[in-house]
């Protein structure tokens, strides 16, 4: 069998969903010295690099794949996820802020902003990205807990009480 980019990302993401991260980095390295530019390469490679905590790594092979793709939301979502990890909590802002010019209707990535200005004891500011992000994902039970935990902060007894009864009701205490 011939080894080309797109058999060798498939072993790939087949070796990291059964948690083999350091192969599926030795296979995506070798993808791309075939096709350097492949951001979905990247991507990935930047996937199992944060997989295995080496965060440094991550945001370089994540920034790759932006410059390769900088349209590519969830690119700029785990991107904007390192970045926090790493302690650059600004950087990590604007690439949440980028991601929502694409994709203003993207749940995801408000309840991911919401963490970050949280961190920062920006309540308000993570009270309307919580708030956002159950609007569009109603079922999203993270971004409920983290806005019953931003009421909670921000002294809203009864809205923290509300969360709390729907994730009791959806068993998650």
């Amino acid at each position: 069998m011939n080894e080309t980019p797109q058999s060798l990302n498939d072993g790939a993401v087949e070796l990291a969903a059964a948690g083999n991260h350091a192969e599926a980095i030795a296979c995506l390295r070798r993808a791309l010295q075939m096709e350097p530019k492949n951001p979905v390469l990247w991507f990935n490679l930047g996937l199992s690099y944060r997989a295995l905590g080496r965060l440094s790594e991550a945001k370089g092979a994540l920034s790759n794949a932006f410059d390769e793709n900088p349209l590519d939301v969830d690119v700029l979502d785990t991107l904007g996820v390192v970045l926090h990890e790493l302690g650059e909590d600004e950087t990590a802002g604007e690439a949440y802020e980028r991601a929502l010019e694409l994709d203003p209707a993207n749940g995801r990535v408000w309840n991911n902003l919401g963490v970050l200005r949280f961190s920062s004891a920006s309540f308000a500011e993570a009270c309307r990205c919580f708030e956002k992000a159950v609007t569009l994902i109603p079922a999203f039970d993270d971004a409920l807990y983290n806005l019953r935990d931003t009421y909670e902060a921000l002294g809203r007894e009864d809205d923290r009480r509300k969360c709390a009864e729907i994730l009791s009701a959806r068993g998650i205490e």
